[in-house]
């Protein structure tokens, strides 16, 4: 049996096959699983396994457990805790996807290097960690803005002292995906195509309606899959499409186009289920499942189509580049994409030749508004 600097006792938990069982749990000569008692004045106050049967890995991690200038939070219950929270706020489950694969591979970064506590977490391993990761700029960039996001979640339930990845500095001069709009002539070439996929007209039908919703929505493929027909409804003399619910509770409806309307009417009931309320679904199976199908289905449009680098989130830069031309604000665009202004003006805000016509109005109406004119490079009153 070992004591530790302060009052937990550390002993074997011999199995069933241990030839050293009937020694008692104080023999430490064998590698069976090592376990902690805690005694506060003769009274046991916990019991709990140490996660190795290594004695020098465990009188660390015993130590830490006691001390009171570090906080003894193991990283896989840490981290399990903090996954357990992203779903109970709603998250969608490709985000926590994300989130799970850097800290899986966090977890076995530490284990590599025989850490056990969040508190041995600093910001000279997270360098060592993210340096060993061989990712790409950008995406180094993304894993980091997650790190920050699950120390931060830790830090605020007092697990550790600060924040290890606040430290860390962004990439900088990141050169991002040259992402352009269609074109009208791409667009054009993308419902054509709609019309040669499959083998019944269920499925060109549905192509159409797909490609028309994220023509003139802006949705992610993932919600366009999963449109709810009572997301369509009627105001006056014409149709909206419910977008979603902003954080200050109001809705927010988009009005769409008599074709895209004509396009979603037209689409027989899905297979199987002719009362699924689903535009796409049959409202079997995991949404996920259906997704990768519907995901598979526009990737066959869009070889068809011929159009180069053709993929359905070129749709949202589609529409936000056509209302920055039209004179949008970055918060407008950002309401209907469910973005910021910020995050809008970061990615969308490219410059196109609509915009600069825009820009060319405004001028002329300044200094047509004036009593001077401009004539031969000279400027006259």
């Amino acid at each position: 049996m070992i004591k530790s600097q302060l009052m937990l006792t550390i002993w074997r938990r011999h199995t069933a096959l241990c030839a050293h069982r009937d020694k008692g749990r104080d023999y430490l000569k064998c590698n069976c699983p090592l376990w902690a008692d805690g005694y506060v004045n003769g009274k046991r106050t916990q019991r709990r396994s140490l996660g190795t049967s290594d004695t020098a890995r465990a009188r660390k991690k015993a130590v830490a457990m006691e001390s009171d200038e570090k906080i003894y939070k193991p990283v896989e219950d840490a981290v399990t805790a903090f996954l357990a929270n992203r779903r109970s706020e709603g998250l969608q489950e490709t985000s926590i996807k994300k989130y799970d694969n850097t800290l899986d591979k966090l977890k076995e970064f530490c284990e590599a290097i025989e850490v056990d506590s969040l508190a041995e977490i600093d910001t000279e391993k997270l360098d060592r960690f993210r340096a060993g990761r061989g990712l790409a700029q950008i995406t180094a960039s993304k894993e980091l803005e997650l790190l920050r996001v699950f120390f931060g979640f830790c830090l605020d339930r007092n697990w550790i002292r600060e924040n290890p990845a606040k430290k860390i500095r962004s990439p900088r001069n990141i050169k991002g995906n040259d992402v352009v709009p269609f074109t009208p002539g791409e667009v054009t070439a993308i419902l054509q195509a709609c019309e040669g996929i499959g083998k019944q007209s269920y499925e060109r039908l549905r192509a159409r309606a797909m490609v028309l919703t994220l023509r003139y929505t802006a949705l992610r493929i993932g919600d366009v899959s999963m449109l709810a027909r009572d997301r369509v409804t009627r105001d006056a003399d014409r149709w909206r499409i419910f977008l979603r619910t902003e954080k200050s509770g109001k809705p927010v409806f988009l009005p769409i186009p008599p074709a895209m309307k004509a396009a979603l009417d037209a689409v027989p009931p899905p297979l199987s289920n002719a009362e699924s309320k689903y535009f796409f679904w049959n409202g079997t199976g995991k949404p996920k499942t259906h997704k990768a199908h519907i995901d598979r289905c526009l990737r066959a449009v869009f070889k068809a189509s011929g159009v180069q680098k053709a993929h359905a989130h070129r749709f949202r830069h589609t529409l936000a580049t056509e209302l920055l031309g039209r004179g949008a604000t970055f918060e407008d665009v950002a309401d209907i994409l469910g973005n910021s202004a910020a995050i809008v003006r970061r990615h969308y805000g490219k410059w196109s030749a609509a915009r600069q016509t825009r820009i060319d109005d405004l001028m002329e109406r300044v200094y047509m508004g004036t009593d001077y004119v401009v004539r031969d490079a000279a400027v006259v009153q």
